[in-house]
């Protein structure tokens, strides 16, 4: 009975073994199957990371070239809209410089008035006829101070004249008003410095840029009307450069432009004070040419020119004579070239 009951207790407890050890496996199971979905799971989210972050990486590769873009497009923008501005400005400075050169003409149109009526000027003697004769006034070295001194003269007898200009520094302004009153403006020189001027042909054509271009840049004027330093005839070149002159009358002429002398002198390019009668009287030996070319100078220290100017206009309106600016079709006044 006894050894039954020990063979009842030894199985119980060989049965409960058995179930622990059927629970553990179940477990050990659920658990195995456990781990290989958690494997699974985070060798899928390891992949979907690795997918996201090459995601990442080519948007922000994108968004680079993206933005790389649109500040190359930018950047052309900024460059189109500095090259319209800049010719916006250019276009603006222009319009100033016409308004100026308008204004400068209106204010001469309201001050004007009539020519005064000039007190009798003796006639040239022996009763000689001047009335087929043209005068054309040409002042040279300007502009200056006395340059509106001149103008004013000059729109007071209502007379055109021809200022054949230089480089004036502070007073290149007045440029604008000799254009704006219907005076032609032409090239002189723009250093009037001989030595540098008639060193070599290359210098003498790069002296008559310049002052083309200084002409331009403040009258908006291109003038292929010119006069040498010195005149076509002036022998001082020699000491620079010989044969200069024949050399650069031909060239200049090739070019395109009309040079012009003068037939008569008013003799007042000798200085400041050659005094105002001398010059007048100069200014009465009228040559037999019809078109009568006298030379005068505009220049800070011709104060007697200045003073001369009125008597020398009424002489030869007195004399019948007609008066005009040189342009292209002015028959050209050469002297005989010396050099």
């Amino acid at each position: 009975m006894k050894a039954v009951k020990q063979n009842s207790i030894l199985k119980g407890v060989l049965i409960g073994c058995a179930a622990v050890i059927l629970i553990l496996s179940v477990v050990l199971a659920v658990t195995a199957v456990k781990n290989k979905n958690l494997r699974a799971s985070g060798d899928s989210a390891a992949q979907a990371y690795s997918s996201l972050s090459e995601e990442n990486a080519s948007l922000s590769e994108a968004r680079a070239k993206e933005a790389e873009s649109y500040q190359k497009q930018i950047d052309e923008q900024n460059a189109m809209f500095s090259s319209e501005k800049d010719a916006l400005h250019q276009t603006i400075a222009d319009l100033n410089k016409q308004i100026s050169i308008k204004r400068a003409s209106e204010a001469a149109a309201a001050t004007a008035h009539l020519p005064p009526t000039p007190a009798p000027v003796p006639a040239p003697a022996g009763g000689t006829d001047l009335s087929a004769k043209t005068i054309y006034l040409t002042f040279d070295d300007g502009p200056s101070a006395r340059t509106p001194e001149v103008l004013q003269i000059l729109a007071d007898n209502g007379v055109k004249a021809t200022f054949f200009v230089k480089n004036g520094g502070k007073y290149n302004h007045y440029m604008q008003d000799i254009v704006a009153q219907g005076h032609t403006i032409a090239l002189h020189t723009y250093s009037h410095t001989y030595s540098s001027v008639y060193a070599s042909d290359e210098a003498y054509l790069n002296d008559l840029q310049q002052i083309s271009d200084l002409v331009y840049n403040e009258t908006g004027v291109r003038t292929e009307i010119m006069r040498f330093p010195g005149g076509s005839s002036n022998t001082v070149s020699r000491k620079y450069n010989s044969g200069i002159m024949s050399r650069m009358t031909q060239k200049v002429t090739e070019m395109g432009y009309l040079y012009y002398d003068w037939n008569l002198s008013s003799g007042d390019a000798s200085g400041g004070t050659v005094p105002a009668s001398t010059i007048i009287n100069n200014c009465r030996k009228v040559p037999r040419n019809n078109t009568v070319i006298v030379l005068m100078h505009d220049a800070g220290d011709k104060r007697t020119t200045v003073e001369a100017l009125p008597e020398v206009i009424a002489y030869y309106k007195a004399a019948g004579c007609k008066f005009a600016a040189i342009d292209k079709n002015t028959p050209q006044i050469h002297q005989k070239v010396a050099n």
